[in-house]
């Protein structure tokens, strides 16, 4: 339901769901704190990614939904800005997350938004394109992009990446991996 997590689909869906106060605390939740935070929903579970302050807000508001937390090592402060500390690279073997902007379509033009997708599709060992959203813009299925991501398995495949299409990206992030 909070899928894509934009700020204009979290004020529709507490427009939507007025009654169900968790749902309305949660997306209000999210939009305060999206910039000290990371999070995903994944089946029927949500993750976040916090530091101690806010876990203990959202543990404290949804004990009852809260199954457990992990902690992970302090090392953690040594990153920059776009990196994260992870136990498990996202598939096994991906070590960046290119973002798309949410209207790369502004951004691309049909040969530039063609010559990447081909770059993708040539590279399926090293590249890999889970997100919907994002398929259906490349294939041309969907005029607009509304965001997401794919994976990329090496920095070397950053650099084609850019040249065909930097001004679409949002932004990378690094996984670097725990030891």
């Amino acid at each position: 339901m909070f899928y894509p997590t934009t700020k204009e689909h979290l004020i529709t869906l507490k427009n939507q769901y007025v009654e169900q106060e968790d749902m309305v605390h949660l997306a209000d939740f999210i939009m305060a704190n999206r910039n000290k935070m990371k999070f995903r929903f994944q089946d029927k579970k949500s993750i976040f990614y916090s530091d101690e302050d806010i876990s203990k807000k959202l543990i404290q508001r949804y004990w009852k939904f809260w199954t457990g937390i992990t902690e992970v090592a302090s090392k953690a402060v040594e990153l920059s800005k776009n990196e994260t500390l992870c136990k498990r690279l996202p598939h096994g073997k991906y070590r960046f997350q290119v973002h798309l902007k949410k209207d790369a379509q502004l951004y691309l033009d049909n040969t530039q938004k063609s010559n990447l997708w081909e770059f993708l599709e040539r590279n399926v060992d090293n590249c890999l394109v889970t997100n919907t959203g994002v398929i259906d813009y490349l294939e041309d299925k969907c005029p607009y992009c509304f965001g997401g991501y794919f994976y990329v398995k090496e920095e070397k495949f950053l650099t084609p990446i850019y040249m065909l299409a930097q001004s679409a990206i949002k932004h990378v992030v690094k996984f670097v991996k725990e030891k």
